[in-house]
């Protein structure tokens, strides 16, 4: 049940009676479970609701509504989504890789299909079982966003530690013949589910089509803090260019749209990133898929709109070491516009986590302190640097401490347009 603390003036719930203090019990008979309950049937046009008054008596309260009319109740906290503990052990689980001292939200395994939902998280569904998958059915939880990894059901459960997984692929066939729409990934390990395997997996996974609607290969992320952890071995050149070529083969196979190797494998294997044709949609650019084609196109876009301006600036830009070669060529074009404005660019090297994570989004303050000298006035982070909605890094140095340790002022770019737009307002 769910208390009420809020009720809209003029809403269906005060046309129908309910007050603050009233509890929600549930939705045609059924107990209410959490907050997608209640989003649920409020998208409906005709159901009960069982409340039970706060004076004590239990009553049926039956709606019809049009589907764009809101019931205008607020709910307390008991039914907001807490997340679902993971219950693997994955040889690759970085936060397991964690050092100590961070923020403690950021050492929380949560493994949620509601979350997968809400945010796009990727989950396992090691920890689903039948009634979850008929609810994700009956609420039209979709689409999910899942870690598949292997098919093999031994080398599934080598990588994750729990024989659930084994369940995972006649999960996905139950949702696909539901109308689950899924997007999935699989975070590559060498010599373990990469060459064939990972064939294998992906040959599985276009058999579930159109309900699978992407995939996305990523290469296993290592830090330094693996004390105690399994040996895993890095992608390295040669396995990111059999991978891109296995990958970009098999997408082909598919029609194109389908399946992608995540920017680092580009990076790893020194090869261009397709063009944004070959990408689609984007659904999977927050899992690295297009990101470096998506910034430098949309600077480019940007500066088709930039009058050529002579004034002269110093601007410094941080970012990581992978996407050093990426950001040098966005500033060769910016520099055609604005001749004389000279780029520092500062790849960091990554200490905090350990040197083979290369990517800007896991970049903290302490290293940027550390390595960044005779800082220019202006210097501009991307945003994948901080917390969402904050001006915080992962090491807790806030964007103003870190103006206050290099004396500069600290701009926060959100993609290839937004760099162009802070040079133009640094120059003007």
């Amino acid at each position: 049940m769910a208390v009420v603390i809020g009720v809209d003036k003029g809403s269906i719930a005060e046309e129908m009676g309910v007050e603050v203090g009233d509890e929600l019990l549930g939705f045609n008979g059924e107990p209410i479970e959490d907050i997608l309950d209640y989003y649920y049937y409020d998208s409906q046009e005709k159901f009960v609701i069982n409340m039970k008054a706060k004076q004590g008596d239990i009553v049926d309260l039956e709606i019809e509504k049009d589907l764009n009319e809101q019931l205008g109740m607020s709910l307390d906290d008991s039914v907001q989504l807490n997340p679902i503990v993971c219950k693997n052990k994955c040889k690759f689980c970085f936060v397991d890789q964690l050092p100590k001292g961070l923020r403690k939200t950021l050492y929380v395994k949560d493994d949620d299909y509601r979350l997968s939902f809400v945010s796009g998280s990727f989950v396992t569904m090691t920890n689903v079982g039948q009634h979850e998958l008929d609810r994700i059915v009956k609420l039209q939880l979709s689409p999910l966003y899942i870690s598949v990894h292997a098919f093999t059901p031994s080398i599934k459960t080598k990588l994750i530690a729990n024989p659930n997984g084994e369940k995972l692929f006649d999960q996905m066939h139950f949702l696909a013949a539901h109308g689950i729409r899924m997007h999935t990934q699989i975070v590559m390990c060498k010599d373990l589910n990469d060459g064939e395997e990972l064939k294998k997996t992906l040959t599985e996974l276009a058999k579930l089509r159109p309900s699978v609607q992407t995939i996305a290969v990523v290469p296993v992320g290592m830090t330094t803090h693996r004390e105690g952890l399994s040996d895993l071995k890095p992608v390295d050149k040669q396995c990111a260019i059999d991978t891109i070529k296995m990958v970009e083969a098999f997408n082909k196979e598919q029609g194109g749209l389908f399946c992608w190797c995540s920017d680092e494998f580009y990076v790893k294997a020194d090869l261009p990133v397709p063009s944004l044709e070959y990408y689609g949609k984007l659904d999977q650019i927050e899992n690295g898929i297009g990101l470096c084609r998506v910034f430098v196109d949309a600077a480019k876009d940007e500066l088709a709109n930039v009058n050529v301006c002579d004034k002269k600036a110093t601007i410094g830009l941080i970012t990581g070491q992978s996407f050093k070669g990426y950001l040098k060529k966005v500033t060769e074009m910016i520099n055609e516009k604005y001749p004389n404005v000279e780029f520092k660019i500062y790849d960091i090297i990554n200490n905090f986590f350990g040197t083979t994570i290369t990517v800007a989004g896991l970049i903290t303050g302490t290293d940027i302190v550390a390595q960044v000298k005779d800082a220019p006035k202006d210097i501009v982070i991307p945003a994948t640097m901080l917390r969402e909605f904050t001006t915080t890094f992962l090491d807790g140095m806030t964007v103003e401490g870190l103006e206050n340790k290099l004396n500069a002022k600290i701009h926060v770019s959100q993609g290839g347009a937004s760099l162009v737009k802070i040079v133009g307002e640094i120059v003007k």
